[in-house]
């Protein structure tokens, strides 16, 4: 029963799982966030003070509150101690198939035998390969970055999942604020990933051949594309548009030639990642951040996702 969640255990304090502990510290829950590096805690609790402190600039949090929260956080490196009496542990490290069967085993050994076990896999189909004593308690929890600000959180039910561990979690993600989508099987990249990961290489089409700049295709995309999206969406713009002028352009010979080719290498990215420029970690990607820090980075960017939240939440009512 959600009424009995008490403890949740986060695996991994990186990049998503920060996010999530603070989501569900935020809510009153008692959160294990474990790591076996002590530097990416020490990075996690940074990133989580600074998170705090711009919901509480931008009013989604009452500043009063930051304490008792990050007193809810509780930092190890014991996977036993982060597993003792956790009612629900999900799993955020590495896209590695080795590496999240042994953690699985190892939550599946440490964790009480009523503990759901999610995974927030991007892209494999853990279904396949986690084996556990549990298996009717496994499913899949996808959250997007920044996890403690993008509602939307992908609930994936695998072969074995008991859908009433299915609807506990869904009903655990809304009760945290979260917007769960259920999907009833396993699809590589889900849907977010695979509109990106679709776009991706026409994106770095236009860029390879001096099209337009880095600058300019995110200034097209937030003014032209975001924007409408914001409102109607993927479908519900066809509509708008009229259905016909849709199957006019899939049936186009000339629009069709003109695309990217399926089989196209990007070049500058490649190169970037070769010479180390892998974005706000390390301070340049397409862009160059001139020596802001990637807290610096990620507070300004959450103001500008907590205006647009708001916005949201407006339109949806």
């Amino acid at each position: 029963m959600i009424e009995d969640i008490r403890k949740i255990l986060v695996v991994g304090a990186g990049t998503m799982g920060h996010g999530i502990a603070q989501s569900f510290a935020q809510e009153g829950y008692d959160v294990s966030l474990f790591s076996r590096s002590e530097q990416t805690l020490d990075r996690a609790k940074a990133l989580i003070k600074s998170s705090l402190d711009t919901l509480a600039q931008e009013g989604m949090i009452d500043r009063k509150q930051i304490p008792a929260i990050t007193g809810r956080i509780k930092m190890t490196r014991s996977l036993e101690e982060g597993a003792r009496d956790a009612d629900i542990a999900f799993e955020t490290i590495v896209e590695n198939r080795e590496s999240k069967i042994e953690v699985f085993n190892q939550l599946d050994k440490l964790c009480p035998s009523k503990t759901l076990l999610a995974s927030n896999t991007t892209s494999l189909n853990v279904f396949d390969f986690i084996k556990t004593s549990r298996p009717s308690n496994v499913l899949i929890a996808h959250w997007y970055t920044p996890p403690q600000i993008i509602p939307l959180v992908d609930v994936v039910k695998g072969p074995e999942t008991n859908e009433d561990s299915v609807q506990v979690m869904l009903a655990l993600l809304k009760k945290i604020g979260k917007t769960p989508l259920y999907l009833r099987k396993f699809i590589s990249g889900y849907l977010i990933s695979r509109w990106q990961i679709a776009n991706l290489r026409d994106i770095l089409y236009l860029i390879d051949n001096d099209i337009v700049t880095p600058e300019e295709l995110d200034m097209a995309a937030k003014a032209g594309w975001a924007l409408r999206m914001m409102v109607l969406g993927l479908i519900q713009r066809m509509d708008f548009g009229g259905l016909d002028l849709s199957v006019k352009s899939l049936d186009n010979p000339y629009v069709r030639s003109q695309m990217t080719p399926l089989d196209y290498k990007p070049v500058k990215v490649y190169e970037l990642v070769k010479q180390g420029h892998l974005g706000i970690k390390t301070g340049k990607g397409f862009y160059d951040y001139k020596g802001k820090s990637e807290v610096e980075l990620c507070q300004e960017r959450d103001v500008k996702l907590i205006k647009i939240l708001k916005a949201y939440k407006e339109i949806e009512g």
